[in-house]
């Protein structure tokens, strides 16, 4: 592997965890609703965050059309809808082994800064 994707491979995993960090927990708030259909508890989802800059991120981008589209490919998905696990669910899944205690995101991202500023040295 050379040196631009070993660089593309820190910045995908660095956003894949970001974004498994931020909605990973959403598959706990999805209850189900008419005709067998699940729905996101938006409240619930957005309040079990544990940081207040979090929810605050997650009550504008829940108004998105990107986290509408999102929860929806999700579950159609979920419902065989599409092919097997991507690696944001793989990711999610390993976050919720050990939801709800904190990942430390700031400490894997310190760790990624170690990373990239080695691979500039080379």
């Amino acid at each position: 592997m050379d040196r631009s994707e070993q660089l593309s491979a820190l910045v995908s995993e660095a956003f894949v965890r970001l974004f498994v960090e931020l909605v990973g927990h959403y598959p706990l708030h999805m209850a189900e609703a008419s005709a067998g259909t699940c729905e996101l508890q938006r409240d619930a989802f957005r309040k079990s965050h544990p940081s207040r800059g979090v929810r605050q991120f997650l009550q504008l981008f829940m108004e998105t059309q990107m986290f509408a589209g999102f929860i929806q490919d999700k579950e159609l998905r979920k419902g065989g809808g599409g092919a097997g696990k991507g690696l944001f669910e793989a990711r999610a899944a390993e976050y919720l082994e050990s939801y709800p205690e904190p990942t430390g995101v700031n400490r894997f991202l310190k760790g990624l800064g170690s990373k990239m500023k080695f691979l500039q040295m080379k």
